[in-house]
């Protein structure tokens, strides 16, 4: 006799492996979120101290405030002082460097040879207007104040023969470049 099973086993396992499949999927779905859920509220809790910790700093930072701007405004101050003393300084150092040009200039100038009418010192630049018996004494008061440590270039920038007191006398004008020694 032929045996016919006539119940759907293997549909049932089939039905079987698939509620297996998915509730084992549903578990590994139902962890995840678990573990997306647990990791979520561990951020937030992060998240919420580190913005109490960073109110607690902008506090602080409130609290500084008046020190630092103290300090900005000490630099300040500092800064305008340092700017004084540089200004200070200069003025020193030219007045001395001034006084030392006028006494090389009054120095090398021969008084029986020529005479000085007019000097005036700008901006690292002499310029002397004068009167000389001839041209030679002018080339060689010219060499006198190149030799002189406290001018780099002497040029001469006029030269005219002049009447007074019925002589004719050699008018000049000459252009210095003023340089501090080198010590």
């Amino acid at each position: 006799m032929i045996r016919i099973n006539l119940l759907p086993i293997r549909q049932m396992k089939k039905r079987a492996q698939i509620k297996a499949e998915l509730t084992g999927f549903s578990a590994v779905f139902v962890l995840v979120l678990l573990f997306l859920a647990v990791g979520w509220l561990v951020l937030t809790g992060k998240i919420a101290n580190l913005q109490d910790e960073l109110v607690v700093l902008e506090q602080k930072k409130q609290s500084y405030q008046p020190i630092l701007n103290q300090i900005a405004q000490l630099k300040k101050e500092k800064e305008a002082v340092e700017v004084k003393l540089d200004s200070i300084k200069k003025l020193q150092s030219g007045s001395q460097i001034t006084v030392r040009v006028l006494d090389e200039v009054a120095s090398r100038t021969p008084t029986t040879r020529m005479w000085i009418t007019s000097l005036q010192q700008s901006a690292g630049r002499l310029q002397l207007q004068g009167i000389a018996l001839d041209n030679e004494t002018i080339a060689q008061y010219m060499q006198q104040l190149e030799a002189s440590e406290y001018f780099e270039k002497t040029e001469l920038t006029s030269s005219a023969q002049t009447d007074i007191a019925k002589q004719k006398l050699k008018s000049f004008s000459l252009t210095l470049t003023v340089a501090a020694p080198k010590i």
